[in-house]
């Protein structure tokens, strides 16, 4: 999980960083030259040219890792300050594992580089340690960055994986730091290498806040903080579009809020206190109307989308005898459920996609938590810890999830995963559903959209498997 965010970290970053585009001819050129004597002395002026020429450089040396680290480190040493060299620094971390290396990994570059804007590699800390989640730690990098405005878009980004784990400690967080950003209100942005823009970041962090405020159920607060995010924002995202219409509907705007949230509901947002405002809603703008009838259409267009959608997914294979172990070392194989319909879900802690899905999968599971003939197996894999077990529990332990954990772990001698390997698991999650005979009915790889609606479709694969 650390690595792929790392990863995103990267790529969130490359809009500041100048690249150079796909398919560049410099680079196609430098491959393409035939005359040694030109190309040696090409190398030569790309050594000891710009940091442009260097980074091209380093592109061209490719998997000659010797030559390539000699470019890198004239790159950070001639050019310390260029997004060149920035980027070259964030990819270091990708190679270490553990928050004690990696913050002696940064401690290192701020004494190689006192004079150097380092905000964005001490993001990848304050990152890192949202996740466990730390506000001490993260609060302790983003403190210490040069630029106030980074350091805002930063805290928004900590605040975002915090929440993603526990809402409680990042709204605590975001509430501290909220003086602190109102600071940042019109203000323009430092002249510096990362160009942060102060209305942006501060509009991001409103934007987070309102919707911690409203998740911990502080209504009014909440509705104070997405409207300003409303009114500031012209690339509105989904889930600020629908609490606000949900904060308006509280207030008794429903001719604005009705339509958003019915059609909130008719994509699969059946939870009751969404039900309830469209009732109250529907009810007012439409007197003498049958309410009930109304919702039932949502739900039911709803139910009947995703009945549609699934049906055209499924197969006719069969699983293989697949073994794995439950949290107490016992082995179970396919056979030990025969008769019943099984939901195998293949994951890791280190997937992104794969927690993505756990709200859905929570969902899903809670629906048949009493249905002995339906049987959730949450199957982690392809592992990269000296300890995956403690580390899987662990994980869902510290989310909550009340999962039924499964272990595929990596056979020392193969480097593989033999249970993913036997149903030829590509990439993670990976979703297979078994009817009671034995046979894969659905598989589905990745993972996208809300809780609800994926939550609603695994279900209707399970009652089609089983019918």
């Amino acid at each position: 999980m650390k690595h792929i965010l790392l990863v995103i970290l990267m790529l969130s970053t490359l809009s500041m960083v100048a690249q150079e585009p796909e398919g560049n001819p410099k680079l196609e050129a430098l491959r393409n030259e035939k005359d040694q004597t030109v190309l040696q002395q090409r190398i030569k002026d790309l050594g000891n040219g710009s940091a442009e020429d260097l980074d091209l450089l380093i592109q061209y040396y490719g998997n000659d890792v010797a030559k390539k680290d000699a470019a890198t480190k004239s790159l950070l040493k001639k050019f310390p300050d260029s997004n060149q060299a920035r980027m070259q620094r964030m990819v270091s971390f990708l190679k270490l594992k553990g928050a004690e290396n990696m913050e002696a990994h940064l401690q290192s570059m701020i004494k190689a580089y006192p004079k150097v804007n380092l905000d964005m590699e001490k993001s990848m800390l304050s990152s890192l340690y949202a996740e466990e989640p730390n506000s001490a730690k993260v609060l302790q990098y983003v403190n210490t960055m040069e630029d106030p405005v980074f350091r805002l878009r930063a805290l928004v980004m900590a605040i975002e994986l915090m929440a993603a784990i526990d809402n409680t400690p990042a709204l605590e967080l975001a509430t501290k730091e909220l003086a602190n950003a109102k600071k940042m209100k019109g203000q323009t942005a430092l002249s510096n290498p990362l160009k942060a823009d102060p209305k942006a970041a501060y509009n991001d962090f409103i934007n987070i806040y309102g919707k911690l405020l409203f998740k911990a159920g502080k209504n009014d607060e909440a509705y104070q903080y997405t409207t300003e995010a409303y009114n500031s924002i012209q690339n509105r995202d989904a889930e600020l579009i629908e609490n606000y219409a949900f904060l308006s509907s509280l207030n008794g705007k429903y001719e604005e809020a009705l339509p958003v949230l019915a059609n909130a509901v008719k994509e699969g947002k059946h939870e009751q206190k969404y039900i309830e405002q469209v009732r109250r809603g529907y009810a007012k703008l439409n007197p003498g109307k049958d309410v009930d009838a109304y919702i039932a259409s949502l739900q039911n267009a709803f139910v009947e989308k995703i009945k549609m959608q699934v049906s055209k997914l499924m197969v006719n294979e069969t699983a293989p005898d697949f073994s794995v172990t439950d949290v107490n070392g016992k082995k179970v194989s396919l056979a030990d459920f025969k008769g019943k319909t099984i939901v195998l879900d293949f994951w890791a802690t280190w997937c992104g996609p794969c927690v993505a899905s756990f709200p859905a999968m929570q969902m899903a599971a809670n629906r048949y938590a009493k249905d002995p003939n339906v049987k959730f197996l949450f199957i982690h894999t392809w592992d990269n810890v000296p300890d995956p077990l403690t580390d899987a529990k662990n994980f869902l332990a510290k989310r909550d999830y009340k999962f039924d954990l499964y272990m595929d772990p990596v056979d020392k001698s193969t480097k593989r995963s033999p249970a993913a390997d036997s149903f030829k698991v590509k990439g993670i999650p990976a979703k297979f559903i078994i009817d009671g005979n034995g046979r894969i009915r659905f598989n589905i790889e990745g993972f996208e959209g809300n809780a609800e609606a994926a939550a609603e479709e695994l279900s209707q694969m399970i009652e089609l498997a089983r019918s």
